[in-house]
């Protein structure tokens, strides 16, 4: 132990006695470092650790997939739920969860709020507890049981102002009663998506013999010892069963469960890996700086080490002395880390926009953990190993007899074993380099191209606001129609505004709706194999508001009403898919029942880009409103005002029914800004990331050639006083200096082949071997690698013979 605080004080004296070396070191150190922790901190609570309830690892989300109909995850049919929640012998519980909205009356104005119907199981599977109250009892989810609700905490404190006596109150909800029973803690956030409260979920006894419609998202937990392998086996021989015993309802659909966070985070997942790759190359390349500064201060040092050697200390004590340097070296490097990452990870997040940061989970618990805080000083400390490892082994092999002469060592660099490290870790630094950028830089183009792609909207100058017309209060269909006639055209008086549409689910925000469909005039296709589209319902003027253009025939128009032939207008998606190689307009389409009335296609719009940004839509239809009064979001195009047109909307709103209420006003630019900014945060983090990386690159280089030229001035000055021409030595030296660059970019190439190839799935009209990329960085990194030989290059050229020989 004595040994051990003499190498930790004579470690810090040497760092002391020269804190310029030091503070460089440290700083590369932490840049690296700073940059692992800040990326393992947001995987750690974005995809490690998402949620905060206990039984997190046994949960799995429940789906049916359909391989033959191209469906993968589908949601579950009620029937299904209760028969694989009886038949089932490796899951616990089966719960389901449903998306529900409410409108809360009573006090203050009426408001519009995104809830969740669950089973009452619900939290009991999650082994969450409340912070005040109770959770859902059993029972409580059976048709005739008293109506409760339990508050999300966030909720709470801003509607109710965190009052406790909250619990056993009684609140309206859709101008029910309902019993506020418990409240939910803090960091409670399950499922994400923004919802305030949770209410029980009933399945009525008709819904148990529905094995046809799959609308339910279902959950269940694992049986202690179980494994989702054998949950699926089991799973697969249940759905069997059930396809023979209900034929006409159940066609060929296979239950499976995946985990819950894997299934919750699939997002985070798609992002993560390239972000962990890019950090661990950066820290790769701050030890390879750090490892050349000590062999060069080894260098240094080799006469006081042959001393020490000489005066009897052991190789193995003068290795530990330099690796307790080392570590202490890295665990200065890690602390200035540790603050550069509690800044960066608080920069990732802050740059997420709130709208789409609730549908990340984790996103509320985004910080230094211990997790990242233990992280830290494991990797802090094996970084000083790493990098101190090489020079100490150096150190210790110093040969006495040729270090401790008076002139010693005087072999040129190059042709030894110090040498060959110092240029292997260049080589390294620069093919990291090279990795990195070119990673980035596929992905900035492709960041470009979404910028540059046509959405299939014209977003500017357009708000949305949501508005939904509760069932028991307008239960008949040409009630709806005429109070959505009556809004829309009060609007459309409104000063500024220039389109007024409805339509049912706003595009670019998530959420579908599907059908199945037959072509008429084509052959049926068999049961269980039937195609589907996704189905929306907008007004004729939803096309103007929101700028989708028409591609072929006709809009829709006051004479589709309700008495008119059904019509449809289909996306460009859908006439490629199903109807390549013919007219779309004038063809009819069957949905649903084989014996529903055709729809006739009108007409052909664009097709819109998805809400992750990575395409264009799946093939749809669009349904007149006149035909299926049921609308859900309001599109207002208002140049000039349409940030300030909420308020006269909620006017007209009160006049036609003062309990409705108006909510999720947002620009249409806001909207597609938060579903890009995932992307956009990739970007800059691989941008910073590169340009971190290309700097310590380039700043490796010039250290090592910097070196190499103090090493070689007697070499020089001879050669100047043989007659070689300051020319002659430039190219002496950039042509070393030249060969490690290209070396390293070469590799780096090779190594940029297979990373893009990470990159692929986020990738927008970009391919994984962009030669525009590919050619550009590479010129730029030969560059930038030709800069940093060529200043001490200039230095050689203006060697003094006289000054570099007058030593011999």
């Amino acid at each position: 132990m004595n040994a051990f605080w003499q190498d930790l004080r004579y470690g810090a004296r040497i760092l002391l006695k020269a804190p310029s070396y030091t503070l460089i070191a440290a700083l590369a150190i932490a840049l690296g470092i700073g940059a692992v922790t800040t990326i393992f901190s947001a995987a750690d609570a974005t995809m490690l650790r998402p949620f905060s309830f206990p039984n997190q690892n046994r949960l799995v989300m429940l789906f049916e997939r359909k391989p033959e109909a191209g469906i993968t995850r589908a949601k579950v049919s009620p029937g299904n739920v209760i028969a694989l929640g009886e038949q089932s012998r490796t899951l616990q519980e089966v719960v389901v969860i449903r998306n529900r909205d409410y409108t809360l009356t009573g006090e203050g104005p009426p408001e519009r709020y995104t809830s969740y119907g669950v089973s009452a199981g619900f939290f009991d599977a999650l082994g969450a507890q409340p912070q005040l109250g109770r959770t859902f009892r059993r029972g409580e989810d059976e048709e005739g049981s008293a109506q409760v609700v339990v508050l999300r905490h966030a909720f709470w404190q801003t509607r109710f102002g965190g009052d406790p006596k909250v619990v056993g109150k009684q609140i309206m909800l859709d101008d029910k009663p309902f019993e506020v029973i418990g409240v939910m803690p803090k960091d409670f956030e399950f499922p994400y998506g923004g919802g305030e409260m949770w209410t029980p979920f009933v399945i009525e006894p008709r819904m148990k013999q529905d094995h046809g419609n799959h609308y339910l998202l279902a959950m269940a937990l694992l049986k202690p010892g179980a494994t989702i392998a054998q949950a699926n086996e089991e799973l697969g021989a249940i759905s069997g069963r059930i396809q023979r015993q209900f034929p006409d309802q159940e066609t060929g659909h296979i239950a499976y469960v995946e985990g819950v966070n894997e299934y919750f985070t699939r997002g985070v997942r798609v992002a993560m890996p390239a972000l962990i790759g890019a950090a661990i190359f950066v820290l790769l390349i701050a030890c390879s700086n750090v490892a050349n500064l000590l062999l060069a201060r080894a260098a240094t040092r080799r006469k006081e080490m042959a001393v020490r050697l000489a005066m009897g200390a052991t190789r193995r004590r003068v290795m530990r002395q330099l690796l307790t340097e080392s570590v202490m070296l890295a665990t200065f490097g890690g602390a200035l880390g540790c603050l550069m990452a509690a800044w960066g990870v608080e920069a990732l997040f802050k740059v997420i926009p709130e709208g789409m940061a609730k549908y990340i989970p984790g996103m509320n618990r985004a910080g230094l953990s211990y997790a990242a805080l233990f992280f830290t000083a494991a990797v802090s400390i094996l970084t000083g190993v790493l990098f101190g490892l090489a020079p100490a082994w150096q150190a210790a092999k110093t040969n006495l007899n040729e270090t401790l002469k008076e002139g010693g060592d005087k072999s040129a660099p190059g042709k030894n074993g110090r040498s060959l490290l110092r240029n292997g870790l260049v080589v390294s630094q620069l093919a990291i380099a090279t990795v990195l950028v070119i990673g980035a830089g596929v992905f900035v183009r492709s960041f470009i191209e979404i910028l540059r792609a046509d959405l299939g909207i014209k977003p500017d100058q357009v708000v949305t606001m949501s508005l939904t017309l509760p069932r028991d209060k307008y239960p008949e269909e040409q009630r709806r129609r005429e109070f959505f006639r009556q809004l829309i055209q009060r609007i459309e008086a409104l000063p500024g505004v220039t389109a007024v549409g409805g339509v049912d689910m706003a595009p670019m925000i998530g959420g579908h709706n599907w059908s199945v469909f037959q072509i008429v005039g084509q052959p049926a296709f068999e049961k269980g194999e039937e195609s589907r589209t996704e189905v929306r319902v907008a007004t004729p003027g939803y096309f103007a508001a929101i700028g989708t253009e028409l591609r072929k025939g006709r809009l829709f128009n006051a004479r589709d009403d309700a008495q008119a032939p059904h019509v449809v207008l289909v996306n460009e998606a859908f006439a490629a898919r199903y109807l390549k190689g013919s007219d779309a307009v004038g063809r009819q389409l069957r949905f649903g029942d084989a014996k529903a009335a055709p729809s006739e296609i009108i007409g052909v719009v664009a097709s819109v880009m998805n809400e992750d940004m990575d395409g264009m839509e799946e093939p749809g239809v669009y349904f007149p409103f006149a035909q299926i009064p049921a609308l859900r979001t309001l599109v207002i195009r208002a140049p000039g005002v349409h940030t300030r047109i909420a308020p006269a909307v909620r006017e007209i709103l009160a006049a036609l029914d003062p309990r409705l209420p108006l909510s999720e006003v947002k620009a249409m630019e806001q909207i597609v800004y938060e579903r890009r900014s995932p992307k956009e945060v990739m970007m800059w983090a691989l941008g910073a990331f590169a340009v971190m990386a290309l700097l310590m690159a380039a700043l490796g280089t010039y250290a090592v050639m910097a070196y190499a030229v103090a090493r070689r001035t007697r070499e020089i000055g001879v050669r100047m006083a043989l007659g070689a021409l300051p020319s002659d030595i430039l190219k002496l030296v950039l042509r070393r200096g030249l060969s490690l660059a290209l070396l390293g970019i070469g590799l780096g190439l090779a190594g940029a082949f297979a990373m893009t190839r990470a990159l692929g799935g986020v990738l927008y009209k970009i391919t994984v071997t962009d030669p525009l990329t590919f050619i550009s960085v590479s010129l730029a990194l030969a560059l930038v690698a030709s800069l940093a030989c060529y200043l001490p290059a200039r230095r050689a050229m203006k060697v003094d013979p006289m000054v570099a020989l007058r030593c011999e």
